[in-house]
């Protein structure tokens, strides 16, 4: 089984060379998506072993995740794993992902535990309210559909195609992988929350995004 892991970065040079490195003990390869970085992000993971690919300008997460899974098919990867770049996610727990994968699942998520200790309360409702949405779509229980720590077989990239922006990548990929019949499984994850990581999403636009999203796949069909 070939699996390459793609992250796509912005402005993580203090935490991606970890990240890629711990990664690397369980992928053939690391691709980082360097999306328009203004930091040595790009620099610091080639030195700690990843492929790197360079976005002149910022594309937002879904563009970078794109150009990452076209280099994934394009190596012939069996499995693709992707992660944060900022060490809300555990490269140590990438087996448990695997596992699912052997057992003939096509898209493994990571299910976080939505602890207030942890998590601010605000995310714990926008997670919790997006995960009952994207349930009654998907027709199969969803129980993180904001999680991006996923393995997903190439099957599933090769036939869907993807059109969201940002964030709402996660939440397009679980419905329409479902409505395609995919298998969807989850496994638990660490609940690892950086203050920093905030900045990076609209507590106001992000969420009606989502809500328009969710309304226009429900009328989506599988060709």
């Amino acid at each position: 089984m070939l699996i390459i892991a793609v992250i796509p970065a912005f402005n993580e040079e203090n935490n991606i060379a970890s990240v890629v490195k711990g990664t690397l003990n369980y992928a053939n390869e690391v691709v980082v998506v360097n999306d328009g970085s203004s930091d040595k992000t790009g620099l610091v993971a080639k030195q700690a072993g990843a492929t790197v690919i360079n976005n002149e300008t910022n594309m937002g997460k879904a563009d970078a995740m794109y150009k990452g899974f076209d280099y994934a098919l394009s190596k012939g990867a069996d499995v693709v794993i992707v992660l944060d770049a900022d060490g809300q996610h555990d490269p140590e727990e990438i087996p448990s992902f695997i596992e699912k994968i052997n057992e003939g699942y096509d898209i493994v998520v990571g299910a976080r535990r939505f602890n207030p200790d942890v998590m601010p309360k605000i995310r714990i409702f926008a997670n919790s309210f997006s995960s009952f949405f994207t349930t009654l779509v998907c027709k199969t229980k969803i129980l993180d559909s904001q999680s991006g720590y996923r393995a997903i077989r190439s099957e599933v990239l090769r036939k869907i195609k993807f059109s969201s922006h940002r964030y709402q990548i996660e939440t397009e990929m679980l419905i329409k992988a479902a409505k395609c019949g995919f298998k969807i499984a989850f496994v638990p994850i660490k609940t690892i929350y950086r203050v920093q990581a905030k900045s990076k999403v609209n507590q106001i636009v992000d969420p009606l995004k989502f809500l328009w999203l969710v309304f226009k796949l429900s009328f989506w069909r599988c060709k």
